[in-house]
């Protein structure tokens, strides 16, 4: 299963590539080509190294936290 989380833009590289702090702290560059005019502290998905939207901070919470609770279940399922 391929999860596309929410991404938090840290640096405006050159060209069309920014960096990303993915949820797990992790940082990766991404393609803007289909999401031009990013800026340090926008939210975007990002899948297979592309930025395919970008998202407000409220949005990109919600997407993480109902991946989070989907986790705390599978892991309460499994017990």
């Amino acid at each position: 299963m391929c999860q596309v989380l929410p991404s938090r833009v840290v640096a405006v590289l050159d060209g069309d590539e920014v960096e990303v702090e993915l949820p797990d702290g992790q940082h990766v560059s991404a393609n803007t080509i289909l999401s031009p005019g990013l800026a340090s502290g926008d939210y975007v998905l990002v899948d297979r190294g592309m930025v395919i939207e970008r998202l407000s901070a409220e949005e990109a919470a919600s997407i993480i936290d109902i991946y989070r609770e989907m986790a705390e279940l599978l892991a309460a399922d499994a017990l």
